[in-house]
């Protein structure tokens, strides 16, 4: 049984919390398995810069937002865009 077709993510995007490394970087990636355009936050734009250079060469179509999520307003300008 094919969990990629049966668990289709195709034309839905996945907001994965830091999801710049790590735990988070590896669960934007399965969701990016299973067809899904990955957004992504965090408060670093290091990190940000990184992660969007690592999601490239793996072929995941990403876009990061630094974004505190203790922070309403930035939680809500990310979410509108």
């Amino acid at each position: 049984m094919d969990f990629n077709k049966l668990f289709s993510l195709e034309g839905k995007v996945a907001l994965v919390t830091g999801a710049a490394y790590g735990i988070g970087f590896a669960i934007a990636e399965a969701y990016a398995k299973a067809g899904a355009k990955i957004a992504f936050n965090c408060r670093s734009q290091h990190h940000m810069d990184q992660a969007l250079a690592d999601y490239k060469a793996k072929g995941i179509e990403a876009k990061g937002y630094i974004c505190d999520v203790t922070d309403e307003e930035q939680v809500k300008n990310m979410v509108a865009d």
